[in-house]
């Protein structure tokens, strides 16, 4: 009887304790079940109904590829892409003009948007009435860059290329070799890769997405070089920043070129940092993202929008390089707080009522004396005659297996 009430007296003290642990409240959790589509609702908010940040072509593709990314929005997206399949709109956008300069293809700006409108199921080869693919291809220079060169109009051309049937062979993996900074990375400026060429995050984070589209072991190597060099730059929090210190861009744009150069460690640690610039439903703009924690400069509503819309692509779990917009919704659900405020509501006033506060208390309470009159009860039980120790009841030693003598 010395170990059942033993046993007895554990349970009586372990019942209580496990009752009082789960009426404590929960572990803080995500603000959001899903921050992709919550940062999508604000993003849509943003929207004149076909573009962003007053008809800015180049900002309106970011929101674009973020909604593709999170597969929300299809809606938005049709009727930024028809906006931009007008001449008017998509013309000055790939044909800059500089005064006492004939208007030159922007090689960077055609690839962006032929990365785009493919995503979204369209035609990239004829989109606006010009032939994006056949402008781009040609562009290519001996060295296997594109337009003027740099990373950045090189990474585009080759993203855009990437969904067509004629993608970028390895002469475009040749050429990123020739602009490739000596530490692994690329600036969005340098066409040479010499010694005086400055890694960008945001510039690498981009190239290394395409090289991720290119077969062969030159782009291979080339793109383990410039996810080793975004792994050097990130910090112990999982942010990454260049010469403007630890943001949202920098950060997404690495994190995204993490998951499509198969580094997933870091582009989770990417992730995590990025969901700490996020607004939650306390925040003036439930669902944005800062572009840095404290906000500040003039431009907060644009560098906010950008950061948004750039860190919704990995927050969604996918990279430019394999982009996936199938399945995608026709409209956006809402971020949720709505009902996360209701709820707060209900468990205060239950708290108030104090109902739920006493509940453990008193279940604890029962349990204790049910286990005391079990054990008073066992105990008259053996005082008029119970199992005695001769027969190997009375102990624990029989338990364990050993053979009676």
């Amino acid at each position: 009887m010395r170990h059942l009430s033993g046993r007895l007296l554990a349970a009586a003290a372990v019942v209580p304790v496990t009752v009082f642990a789960s009426a404590a409240p929960a572990e803080a959790q995500d603000p959001f079940a899903q921050p992709a589509h919550a940062a999508a609702s604000w993003l849509v908010a943003q929207s004149d109904g076909t573009s962003w940040n007053d008809g800015d072509v180049s900002t309106s593709l970011e929101a674009v590829i973020a909604l593709e990314a999170a597969r929300v929005g299809g809606d938005h997206v049709q009727a930024t892409l028809e906006w931009l399949n007008d001449t008017a709109t998509l013309t000055p956008y790939l044909y800059p003009t500089t005064e006492g300069a004939e208007p030159t293809l922007s090689v960077g700006a055609a690839g962006k948007v032929m990365f785009t409108v493919a995503t979204a199921g369209g035609d990239p080869t004829n989109f606006g009435g010009i032939k994006l693919a056949d402008e781009v291809t040609a562009a290519q220079a001996a060295n296997g860059t594109y337009g003027d060169g740099t990373a950045l109009s090189t990474a585009w051309a080759v993203l855009g290329l990437s969904r067509t049937d004629r993608p970028a062979g390895e002469e475009a993996a040749s050429g990123f070799a020739a602009i490739q900074c000596p530490d692994g990375g690329f600036n969005f400026m340098d066409v040479d890769g010499g010694d005086d060429c400055v890694s960008d995050p945001d510039t690498t984070g981009l190239a290394a997405s395409a090289l991720a589209t290119l077969d062969g072991d030159a782009a291979a190597a080339s793109l383990t070089a410039a996810a080793d060099w975004l792994e050097s730059a990130q910090s112990e929090d999982g942010g990454v920043g260049g010469e403007y210190g630890v943001n949202a861009n920098s950060t997404a744009m690495a994190a995204q070129a993490f998951l499509a150069a198969g580094r997933v460690d870091a582009a989770e640690r990417a992730v995590a940092f990025l969901l700490t610039l996020q607004f939650d439903c306390t925040g003036e703009v439930p669902g944005a993202f800062r572009y840095t924690d404290p906000e500040g400069g003039d431009f907060v509503e644009v560098s906010r929008l950008l950061a948004t819309a750039q860190a919704m692509v990995p927050v969604a779990g996918q990279n430019l390089a394999e982009l996936d917009a199938t399945g995608i919704e026709a409209g956006v659900p809402d971020n949720g707080c709505e009902s996360a405020v209701a709820g707060d509501e209900t468990a205060d006033a239950v708290e108030d009522d104090g109902s739920a506060a006493w509940l453990p208390w008193v279940i604890g309470a029962a349990v204790v004396l049910l286990a005391a009159l079990i054990i008073g009860f066992a105990m008259k039980h053996r005082r008029n005659g119970g199992p005695s120790a001769a027969d190997g009841s009375g102990d624990g030693r029989a338990d364990d297996g050993a053979e009676k003598p």
